[in-house]
């Protein structure tokens, strides 16, 4: 089980995102032991939609499959296979709420470990991925 953290993040007036943190890099080695994936998380992630920040039109509307429900303080965000990619609480404020509901859809940015200052810079950057789903 993976220590990920969910952070509501109000960028824009009707823009509501989610920063997910994580402090676990997972390597993955060949028999031979030679680096075969520097961050097996980026790279699922990648499989399932999430392109790189700098590809804004590649993130910029909702990834077909996916698709978050928000009751109260919890977060279910479905990936494209249907299994959850977050299943959690997500604290945010009045206006990201409303931000999130006038838009019907969720802003999802990841990276490489770090927290959410250092992600926001690598957002920033164009070196953090993000996909965007439909809140129902």
């Amino acid at each position: 089980m993976l220590d990920v953290r969910a952070r509501a993040w109000l960028p824009g007036p009707r823009v509501a995102g989610i920063i997910y943190t994580h402090q676990l890099t997972i390597v993955l080695l060949d028999d031979s032991g030679a680096l075969a994936d520097a961050d097996a998380l980026l790279t699922r992630a990648r499989q399932l939609g999430w392109v790189e920040t700098s590809d804004y039109a590649g993130w910029a509307a909702p990834c077909p499959g996916w698709e978050a429900q928000l009751a109260g303080d919890h977060l279910l965000v479905r990936q494209l296979d249907g299994a959850a990619w977050y299943d959690g609480t997500l604290p945010a404020t009045d206006a990201w709420r409303a931000a999130a509901r006038e838009a019907g859809q969720l802003y999802h940015f990841t990276a490489a470990t770090g927290d959410v200052d250092s992600i926001g810079e690598q957002i920033a950057a164009g070196r953090a991925l993000a996909v965007v789903s439909t809140l129902n």
